[in-house]
């Protein structure tokens, strides 16, 4: 029962040099993943659950449908924003290439712009 010292490996590198940076890795990029799925989801949900009985309740059903896979979408579209501008980020401090990344990033924030002035006027237009 005697103490075991820890021994450290001697294999490990002590120079601090350059260092290969690792992929990149966002929760966002697994969010905007999720929003879409649960975007077409909730849509065939809505669809085929509109389609049972008849009368001013299944428009109902189906216009929440299309009002959550709305919201959604503009979920996805703002965390593909927010994914393109950390990956922007993450490239500017480890000094790697930008292929397209800008040009994805402002297509992001115009359709997440695009899609909220659609909600939005959707949502105020029942008022």
């Amino acid at each position: 029962m005697g103490r075991r010292k820890e021994q450290t490996s001697s294999n490990a590198p002590n120079a601090i040099g350059s260092t290969i940076p690792l992929g990149f890795y966002h929760p966002s990029g697994l969010y905007r993943k999720i929003a879409v799925v649960a975007a077409i989801i909730v849509s065939i949900g809505s669809f085929l659950a509109s389609m049972i009985g008849e009368g001013e309740p299944n428009y109902d059903l189906l216009g929440y449908g299309a009002l959550g896979c709305c919201s959604l979408l503009n979920l996805a579209f703002v965390m593909e924003a927010i994914y393109n501008y950390k990956w922007i980020q993450y490239n500017e401090i480890h000094g790697l290439d930008e292929t397209n990344l800008k040009t994805n990033y402002v297509a992001a924030v115009l359709l997440a712009i695009f899609g909220l002035t659609i909600l939005f006027g959707n949502l105020l237009s029942k008022y």
